[in-house]
């Protein structure tokens, strides 16, 4: 069977020879122990990498694109991963280098520069300086600004997906399910923004209306391109609820996600909504009224219990959900393979097996060859029984 018939079967509801495997995202620092070498697959460090290249020129940033492409499939095949999903780039060219591990961008001179900086110790890249905040005026011209560039975006084509993208699809989109990114819609969860679903509500709407028609108009290239699924969605959510009030969900938010997963299905392309967090207060009306086909990031810690989603929504496909920052980086073996067939007895046959979301910097490779172990082993139940919880502690 290829890889990508066991993430594809788990949308029609059927148990493949095996249940599909996949990650999202995975630390560089873990994938380079599990391929014995220095490899460049994912996590905030490879945005210090990127911009690391950047900085050295056109023909290293190349470099750099094709070792990332190189490692990521060398990584799937390691793991014998049914999907290959495109890491997570930063995407900006950075203006100068500050010291070894510290990089601008933007103009310093004005308001909107950020400085990052790498700690080599946790692997990660973050913010530790920018002008200012943004305001709600900022806020106000960035709406505005990207309502006009919608206007005036070209027309969509395969030429001008990610190169990266295409690259996968044509050389492993016959063996692996190759997700596309897009058809995203989010309020950045900043307080700028916040107050702007209050204070602007008209512009906010506008905004998020010419985001959806940008989505819509790309649907059926990705489709053409021989992208199996949308992995898309947008964080709006934290371990007590959404960000923005129920009501705002349901009346601005919900109408815009339905109208995009919609034109998925018209399209035959799934879409899996991603969000951390605890999204059980507007859950009926996000996965039982507009209905996206999967369900990504699963957030267990926040409530989002895989056998009570399975209850809920006995149609949708569950990604993950195995808590990457708890069983998968503190847990030994043995509790990662409780957690790890929990969910899929919880959740089968629609299911596909992974982190919550993401292998993060310092998980054991042994706790990640005993997750996917679990699915190579797995024994689909002839009747569906409830699943006992793993212990708090394995979560």
């Amino acid at each position: 069977m290829r890889h990508k018939d066991r993430v594809m079967s788990a949308f029609r509801g059927e148990w493949a020879d095996r249940p599909g495997i996949f990650e999202q995202a995975f630390a560089s620092s873990v994938a380079s122990k599990i391929l014995g070498r220095r490899a460049l697959t994912g996590s905030t460090s490879l945005h210090y990498e990127e911009s690391r290249a950047w900085m050295r020129g056109e023909s290293a940033h190349a470099e750099f694109l094709d070792r990332v492409y190189e490692d990521t499939v060398a990584l799937a095949r390691a793991l014998d991963l049914d999907a290959i999903y495109p890491p997570w780039r930063f995407g900006t060219r950075p203006t100068r280098q500050v010291d070894e591990y510290t990089f601008l961008y933007g103009d310093e001179s004005g308001d909107g520069w950020v400085k990052m900086s790498f700690d080599p110790a946790s692997e990660t890249y973050g913010v530790v300086a920018r002008g200012r905040e943004p305001t709600s005026e900022d806020v106000a011209q960035t709406m505005r600004a990207a309502i006009a560039a919608a206007a005036r975006e070209p027309a969509p084509s395969t030429e001008r997906l990610d190169p990266f993208l295409r690259r996968l699809l044509r050389e492993h989109g016959g063996e692996y399910a190759i997700p596309t990114g897009g058809a995203g819609l989010s309020i950045p969860i900043q307080r700028a923004w916040l107050e702007a679903t209050l204070l602007d509500r008209a512009l906010v709407e506008e905004y998020l209306d010419a985001r959806v028609e940008s989505n819509l108009r790309w649907l059926p290239v990705y489709k053409a391109a021989g992208a199996d699924y949308i992995n898309g969605g947008g964080d709006f959510a934290d371990k007590n609820g959404p960000v923005y009030s129920p009501r705002f969900f349901c009346q601005v938010m919900a109408p815009r996600w339905q109208r995009i997963f919609q034109a998925c299905r018209a399209v035959g392309l799934p879409y899996v909504m991603r969000s951390d967090g605890n999204l059980w207060p507007v859950a009926e009306e996000l996965f039982g009224q507009c209905r996206p086909e999967g369900y990504g990031e699963v957030d267990w810690d926040a409530g989002m219990d895989p056998a009570r989603v399975r209850a809920a929504f006995p149609e949708l496909v569950i990604f993950g959900s195995v808590p990457c920052g708890g069983v998968l980086l503190r847990g030994t073996p043995r509790q990662v393979a409780e957690t790890a067939e929990y969910c899929l007895r919880a959740a089968g046959p629609r299911v596909v097996l992974g982190s919550s979301n993401a292998i993060l910097h310092g998980t054991p490779p042994e706790n990640v060859h005993a997750l996917f172990e679990v699915a190579r082993r797995f024994k689909p139940p002839r009747r569906r029984t409830p699943p006992r919880a793993p212990a708090r502690a394995a979560r």
